[in-house]
């Protein structure tokens, strides 16, 4: 039987360790945490991933497709930064609690997904790229195991947000298909 008693206390005593080797206040810190998303437990990157959700949707709603994939590049590439001066200080590479990838991952998907149907399938999505980031099969895991440093905190959910793009429109297309005939 799974002692969710224990599972927590031992996820928080990581996440007290985690914020007790960092500044908290820093840039740094709440750009990989997402601004305190990623110190929720359990399960911290479902909730970046919700975070990363919250801003994602009304940036879409707002704008559009192409300023929520050019908000993801270009937090990608200063969620590098900041992982790399973060995990300087930290013993262990990709901390639950960096959660950055599982935003950039989040946000590119929203960028490509149809907006007139935003909430039908950003639900869709969720699951599915929780899915993939969590199981980690084939391309995901290997990028997981073999690319280190910053580069391999955000590229194995880089992989995961594709795997969840093509079943998603795997699916879309399936469901049209079947609407049609």
């Amino acid at each position: 039987m799974i002692d969710i008693k224990h599972i927590y206390k031992t996820k928080k005593q990581e996440r007290d360790k985690f914020i007790a080797a960092l500044n908290p206040k820093s840039f740094d810190f709440q750009i990989v945490a997402w601004f305190g998303s990623g110190l929720i437990i359990p399960a911290s990157g479902t909730w970046g991933t919700i975070g990363g959700m919250i801003f994602g949707i009304p940036l879409l709603l707002l704008t559009n497709s192409l300023v929520v994939f050019i908000t993801a590049l270009i937090l990608f590439f200063v969620g590098l930064k900041s992982i790399e001066r973060i995990e300087k200080k930290l013993p262990d590479h990709d901390s639950a609690f960096i959660v950055i990838d599982e935003v950039v991952a989040i946000l590119l998907l929203i960028s490509q997904l149809p907006k007139d149907y935003l909430f039908i399938s950003a639900p869709l999505v969720f699951l599915l790229f929780r899915f993939f980031d969590a199981k980690k099969p084939w391309l995901i895991g290997l990028a997981d195991r073999k690319i280190k440093g910053a580069w391999g905190v955000m590229i194995d959910d880089i992989v995961a947000a594709i795997f969840t793009l093509i079943t998603f429109w795997v699916i879309l297309f399936i469901f049209i298909i079947y609407i049609m005939s």
